[in-house]
């Protein structure tokens, strides 16, 4: 037991005995004497400590962080965060910092101050092993390695001009071999001679990257420590240094183990048997006998059923979005037959309106918007429309959940498009639908975003986007360490992003918008112009007569310029000497190519002094600069209504190999691991068929890696494809999932409330055919779901949180529900389906409202979605940001809203239309307007309490108005407008009141 210690904090630890304190410091000063005169070596004087305090978590039987420190290779090597130490340097050192400040060994007894001392001139001084002397060169080869240069130096540098895609001068730096190769000049390195490598040349040169380049393609110069490496390395041979791959197989994995795998939602579900319950009479279908088995647990029981209209106003806004129509009401209610409810289902099913609704939840999983975000300029993304209306589509069609997830995965790997002369619908689908990986916030448009981290980060959201709406997993959380709760090793997160590496990769960037800062430079970009040439006809057709009007424009600017322009290059011209001013003219007349040498030292001399700098003649003649800014207002108009290049915004592979995919320890670019190859997470493995990669037989040069990927996660006993859908499905109808945290199936993530039922719908969802539509008829048509929703003091206290479902949840209508529904009722809701969004505008107060057309608005899913600019209303009731995307809504009550309700020139104007459509409808009669207003709005009658307050409510605001109205308006039209502003106000106050704001 050592007298003096380190404590947590770094601080030195007494005893209480002065004497022992007193013999501890002579005995450490002497022993700290006596090591400083020795050189250390790691067996003699490191490994002991090590093995003292150190390998119970870092040796033989466990490796916490991948880290070993058995042997002195080992410990250079270090672990997940890197290497553990730094030889020469203790301050850089991880593993010193851990030691030093008693964060290491955990839980035990810290290490002494001789020990640490030990490790620290250890380190400084070269970290030495046994028969190796200070400044060997076997040591420093080991710390510069093919892995050192090639990932944070070459990739990052100079693989966009010289990598898969495009090689200038022949070059390719992706390896070491290629390198050797070298290109049109001859090999780029001479292992051993650094001075003599081209490579090396050409950098200090400061001819690679190109200075015109850099900012174009968003790359920097080497930097003098990163030459300085580039030379080690070639000095020492350009060693290529042990490759370390991490490999997972078929065998036990080191990193998850079998226990790992016993977590519920990495076991395939079993389908359970359905419960015998004594209240067998409640149970319409198998779900029922599933929630009554807890429910009878506690006492309980099923609410009674909800009134018929109840019902119908609730499956209309859960499957449609919409209330009913008067018509629809009346019609419902002289249905008799017994099956009347499940034949309103199967209706509204049927309705076009139902993809409308049930694609805005899926989109915000995608994290659908229609700008890129990510940038102040928050870029509109012009094709992304083209996605919402394939979900639309693909839902209505009630189009398999598996064949949906399969398209949007690897919709381009499923045929040779490049081949195809003209793509059929169902192709054109397959293509449009991979834009479900493109919805990240993306703002590498602009040279100032475009470097290697932010394009980091755009894959790490877009995996994030993925993993949590498809698998229900944070996989995001392993990306700079391995994962702290579920077994998600950081080598998983790094596999899995591999499978997108083809498509997404970071050294061979592609922009993902038409719109870029390229600073004159062409850039790549992520689009494919595969489109109908029917649609691209008719674009051309539309920017034919606006690309005229433009070139007139611009021929006006020039022609109002040119006498201003010759006039102000004669002044300039008349400031050199008299001598030279014929010569100069004539030779600034002639072509470069044609010029004679002198000439050409005329041009060199002069031409800069002549030259007409931009704005320099608005500048200088004030009518020409008002003339000027006029056109350019006009063009700029002009252009803005021209319609984009008629593209596809899909994800697909870009052929060839991509670069490596190597662990990024503490998830930083400049610090590559281990390389991985393409695979999933190792902790899913039970009962199923491997992920393999079968590169498709085409010229496309896809991968297949992605369409491994969707065939994996549709095999039928999936832990988590259907279990995490049908989960979502059941959250949007109850709010709140069997798992309230759609996004988390992991250990942070909430239990299941119902496990045996989850299971028993998800292999039921597969039974079915992956169908959406069959599971929510048969959610809908459960006892559970046809509940009332009233309060029961004797219910409550047995499920206060209505987790057992023992009455159905009362909601607020979500945002776009709320504002589609005020639209409907006040006839302004315009039905038009798919297409380019609807343009949104800024009101000089604020409010950001959608441009109506003379039908009407559209739905709330056809405005633009734009990041920087949400509808007021929609924000005000909890649409989300999407950064990066949304699995459940929150659900505010803040008084924000009321005040939108309340002030809203959208809501007020509405209500004026809404009282319009029912004076159309019933005349001045107020006790039939009454009714038509509850009908419409609120879908069930007045009650006879409520049609006498109305009556003296709209009777008491006529006569308001009738004493506001100007006398000299005649009294037939003063009655009638007095009449219809009374009705608007009541309307508006519906349109605030709690019953219409909420699903009962």
């Amino acid at each position: 037991m050592h007298l003096l210690r380190l404590d947590w904090t770094g601080k030195l630890v007494f005893l209480r005995n002065l004497t022992a304190i007193t013999l501890l410091f002579g005995s450490v000063s002497a022993a700290l004497d006596e090591a400083s005169r020795k050189v250390l070596r790691f067996e003699s004087d490191i490994q002991p400590i090590f093995e003292a305090t150190c390998l119970v978590c870092h040796g033989e039987n466990l490796q916490q962080n991948r880290l070993d420190l058995r042997t002195r290779e080992s410990v250079l090597k270090g672990g997940e965060f890197g290497p553990a130490i730094v030889p020469g340097s203790a301050e850089e050192s991880l593993l010193f910092e851990k030691v030093s400040s008693g964060a290491m060994p955990m839980g035990r007894e810290k290490l002494s101050p001789l020990e640490i001392e030990l490790i620290q001139r250890w380190i400084d001084a070269g970290a030495l092993k046994e028969g190796e002397e200070a400044g060997s060169e076997t040591l420093k080869a080991l710390q510069v390695t093919e892995r050192d240069v090639m990932v944070p130096i070459l990739h990052v540098r100079c693989v966009v001009c010289h990598g898969r895609r495009k090689q200038e001068g022949g070059l390719d730096v992706r390896t070491r071999a290629s390198l050797l190769k070298g290109g049109k000049s001859g090999p780029a390195i001479i292992p051993g001679k650094p001075d003599e490598s081209l490579l090396i040349k050409r950098i200090v040169a400061e001819e690679m990257p190109p200075l015109e380049f850099q900012q174009a393609y968003a790359v920097r110069p080497v930097t003098s420590v990163e030459l300085e490496k580039l030379r080690q390395w070639i000095a020492a041979g350009a060693r290529t240094g042990p490759e370390e791959v991490l490999e997972v197989g078929s065998g036990p994995d080191p990193l998850v183990s079998e226990e790992d795998r016993q977590f519920w939602s990495f076991q395939p579900p079993k389908r359970p048997r359905v419960p015998q319950v004594r209240q067998k009479h409640l149970a319409r279908t198998p779900i029922d006998a599933f929630l009554l088995e807890k429910l009878e647990a506690k006492g309980l029981s099923f609410s009674p059923e909800g009134d018929r209209l109840v019902l119908m106003r609730r499956a209309y806004f859960d499957l449609i979005g919409l209330p009913p129509e008067p018509k629809e009401i009346e019609a419902y209610l002289r249905d008799r037959r017994p099956d009347a409810y499940e034949r309103m289902i199967e209706r509204l099913l049927a309705s076009p309106h139902y993809g409308e609704r049930w694609a805005r939840y899926w989109l915000e999983a995608a994290g659908y918007a229609d700008s890129e975000g990510s940038s102040e300029l928050d870029l509109i993304r012009p094709h992304a429309y083209r996605y919402r209306d394939y979900v639309i589509r693909s839902l209505n069609s009630d189009k398999p959940y598996d064949q949906f997830l399969v398209e949007q995965i690897a919709g381009d790997e499923l045929f040779d498009y490049k081949s195809a002369k003209e793509l059929t619908p169902e192709e054109l689908d397959q293509l449009v639908a991979t834009g479900f990986m493109r919805f990240a916030p993306d703002g590498t448009f602009d040279v100032t975003q475009n470097f290697i981290p932010r394009r980091l980060d755009v894959l790490a959201d877009q995996v994030n986007i993925f993993s949590s709406t498809v698998m229900g997993l944070t996989m995001g959380c392993a990306q700079c360490h391995s994962h702290k709760y579920d077994p998600l090793p950081q080598r998983d997160y790094y596999r899995f992003t591999a499978i997108f590496r083809t498509a997404y990769d970071p050294y061979d960037w592609l922009i993902p918008n038409e719109t870029s800062f390229g600073n004159g430079v062409d850039l790549p970009k992520r689009r494919l112009a595969r489109v109908p040439e029917e649609e691209r006809r008719e674009a051309e057709a539309f920017n034919a007569p606006i690309q005229e009007e433009i070139k007139r424009l611009e021929r006006s600017l020039e022609e109002k310029a040119r006498p201003l322009r010759e006039k102000l290059f004669a002044e300039k011209l008349a400031k050199l000497p008299q001598a030279l001013r014929a010569d100069v003219q004539k030779a600034l007349d002639t072509p470069a190519e044609k010029r004679n040498a002198t000439q050409k030292y005329l041009v060199e001399k002069f031409e800069a002094s002549l030259k007409m700098e931009t704005g320099e003649l608005e500048e200088r003649f004030a009518d020409f600069k008002e003339e000027a800014e006029t056109i350019k207002q006009a063009i700029e108009a002009a252009k803005k209504k021209l319609r984009p290049d008629p593209s596809i915004r899909a994800l697909f592979d870009m052929g060839g190999e991509p670069t490596p995919t190597y662990v990024l320890r503490r998830g930083d670019y400049l610090n590559p691991g281990p390389l991985v190859q393409p695979g999933v997470p190792s902790a899913l493995r039970d009962g199923l068929a491997p992920y393999k990669v079968i590169k498709p037989p085409w010229t496309t040069e896809t991968s297949g890696r992605r369409l491994a990927l969707a065939r994996w996660l549709v095999q039928p006993n999936h832990p988590l494809t259907a279990r995490v859908m049908v989960n979502r499905i059941w959250q949007h109808h109850f709010g709140t999932g069997l798992v309230a945290t759609p996004g988390d199936f992991g250990h942070t993530g909430a239990r299941p409330s119902h496990p045996e039922l989850l299971d028993w719908l998800a292999t039921e969802f597969v039974r079915q055919g992956w169908s959406p539509k069959g599971m929510h008829k048969l959610i809908m048509t459960s006892a559970a779901y046809r509940q009332s929703s009233r309060f029961d003091a004797s219910r409550h206290g047995g499920d206060p949180d209505s987790v057992l479902l023992s009455r159905f949840p009362l909601r607020r209508l979500d945002a776009d529900a709320l504002r589609d529904s005020i639209l409907k009722v006040a006839q302004r809701l315009d039905t038009a389906p798919v297409g380019p969004p609807d343009e949104v505008e800024v009101r000089p107060d604020g409010e950001v409202v959608s441009k109506c057309l003379g039908a009407g608005c559209r739905r709330s899913i056809y405005m633009l979605q734009r990041r920087s600019t949400p509808l007021t209303m929609l924000q005000a009731f909890d649409a989300p940001q999407l950064n990066p995307n949304c699995l459940k809504r929150a659900h505010s009550t803040v008084s924000s809203q009321a005040l939108q309700l309340s002030n809203s020139n959208m809501v007020r104007n509405n209500a004026r239309y809404f009282a319009g459509r029912v004076m159309d409808a019933v005349g001045g009669d107020v006790e039939k307007q009454i009714e038509r207003v509850y009908l419409t709005a609120l879908s069930r009658w007045p009650s006879v309490e409520e049609r006498e307050k109305a009556g003296e409510e709209i009777r008491e605001l006529t006569r308001h108005w009738l004493d506001q109205l100007e006398k000299d308006v005649p009294a037939g039209p003063k009655e009638a407008k007095a009449q219809w502003e009374a009705l608007a106000t009541f309307c508006h106050a519906i349109l605030n009141s709690a019953e219409f704001i909420y699903v009962d």
